[in-house]
């Protein structure tokens, strides 16, 4: 069955209040560590603190983490501990902190590459931690207000009456941790359709949404900016970097996807990045003969021409210099590379008959 195929890169989250790649390991460098104990304040790596104690040592949290709820931090130790918790700081809390902060990588992923060795696998582990803590924080204050190419994605499908069938045929490839996608449909069933909690979860999961590296979890486990009861070391296992992508790299997976880019009509790349390590591990080597007969609209906002025709000569598109270029008619005016947002690919090239 023929259907449309998103890949959705962190460009695509944005404008809903998300971090780039670039504007998280800023955070992450400006991120409150703490310091050891005993010392007067809490800080925000205590929330880390506590999980990382309970699975160090055994000692079990839970129950003050359900009681205090957003007075997370009240939970740290009573003296006796100190020494444990100053351990864990020691061993990889302020460790991490110094070397992310005097770090010269660009992104978060680039800055994990070089501490997923044995050594350093823990810090590895704390850094997925953070960014899932990060991630929660952004979707609890995200703009889901802005109307945005989700909201317009929806109106159009909405206008159909076989809405349903077009949702659950079509294909989401994200490299995003985050569930903005999921919530925002989950919001649109339970406001729109009026379906009951449960049910919007259930159509979800029918539907055909992909993680490719990894995400926060499903809405029901972990809710949407659930920052105090993240269950961060079960978030950390299910997210891989880019490198652990490439290490792990799961052929069947890789496998479906092609199978999905073969059988698409229309492709849409939005807010990606085109990093050749990511095109890969969905199936699309230089070239892009998979969606060769499929109509390809990807978004170049923002960057160089020289990444442009890098971009234009790996997928074999036609690129449009100039935001709102009048396109030539037949044949290249479906295969194109447009200096536009992914608000712009859906108003501009996402019509149903």
């Amino acid at each position: 069955m023929m259907s449309d195929v998103f890949i959705i890169g962190a460009g695509c989250s944005v404008p809903y209040g998300f971090p780039t790649g670039a504007m998280l390991m800023e955070k992450l460098k400006s991120f409150d560590y703490g310091t050891k104990f005993p010392r007067k304040n809490y800080s925000d790596g205590d929330i880390f603190l506590v999980d990382l104690y309970q699975e160090h040592f055994g000692y079990s949290s839970t129950d003050n983490k359900i009681k205090y709820q957003s007075d997370y931090a009240k939970v740290l130790p009573y003296p006796e501990h100190e020494k444990l918790y100053n351990q864990l700081m020691d061993e990889i809390i302020l460790p991490f902190s110094r070397s992310i902060r005097r770090s010269m990588m660009v992104s978060t992923d680039e800055f994990l590459k070089n501490r997923l060795g044995q050594k350093q696998n823990e810090q590895a582990d704390f850094g997925k931690r953070l960014i899932a803590y990060e991630i929660l924080k952004a979707e609890q204050t995200s703009r889901l207000w802005n109307i945005d190419w989700i909201q317009h994605l929806l109106s159009r499908i909405d206008q159909q009456s076989n809405w349903d069938e077009i949702l659950k045929q079509t294909v989401f490839l994200t490299f995003n941790y985050d569930r903005v996608l999921e919530y925002c449909v989950f919001l649109y069933l339970t406001s729109d359709k009026q379906y009951a909690d449960a049910d919007a979860h259930a159509f979800i999961k029918e539907m055909q949404i992909f993680h490719g590296n990894g995400f926060i979890g499903p809405l029901e486990k972990i809710p949407f900016g659930a920052v105090e009861n993240g269950k961060y070391q079960e978030i950390a296992k299910r997210m891989e970097t880019v490198w652990e992508k490439r290490q792990n790299r799961d052929e069947s997976e890789k496998e479906k996807y092609q199978g999905f880019l073969k059988n698409a009509e229309r492709v849409y790349f939005m807010g990606f990045s085109y990093i050749p390590d990511n095109l890969e591990s969905i199936g699309i080597p230089r070239g892009a003969e998979i969606i060769r007969n499929a109509k390809v609209y990807a978004t170049a906002m923002g960057l160089s021409s020289q990444n442009r025709l890098r971009i234009s000569t790996y997928l074999d598109l036609k690129d449009f210099e100039k935001r709102n270029e009048p396109e030539p008619m037949p044949e290249i005016e479906n295969r194109i590379l447009k200096d536009a947002s992914a608000v712009d690919l859906i108003l501009d090239y996402y019509t149903l008959a």
